[in-house]
């Protein structure tokens, strides 16, 4: 008798708090920011594009932060 082997189950995105949207999106595009990306799926490429843009508004915000303090010399 063979043995039962329990199969770890598929990681599947969770849909909790996300919105359903459709969108014309040009396919050379989306398979360069693919490649760029080293992204599996389209919508994975999609999501890290966006957490990408958002994160590069933090960066610019903190920059701004940063330009306006006083830097000691190193001494």
């Amino acid at each position: 008798m063979a043995a039962l082997v329990k199969k770890a189950p598929e990681h599947r995105p969770s849909r909790e708090g996300k919105v359903r949207k459709e969108f014309w999106l040009d396919p050379k595009t989306l398979r360069r920011a693919q490649t760029i990306l080293g992204t599996a799926t389209e919508r994975e490429t999609v999501e890290a594009a966006l957490d990408m843009v958002a994160f590069r508004r933090e960066l610019l915000d903190g920059t701004r932060v940063l330009s306006g303090l006083k830097i000691d010399p190193i001494r």
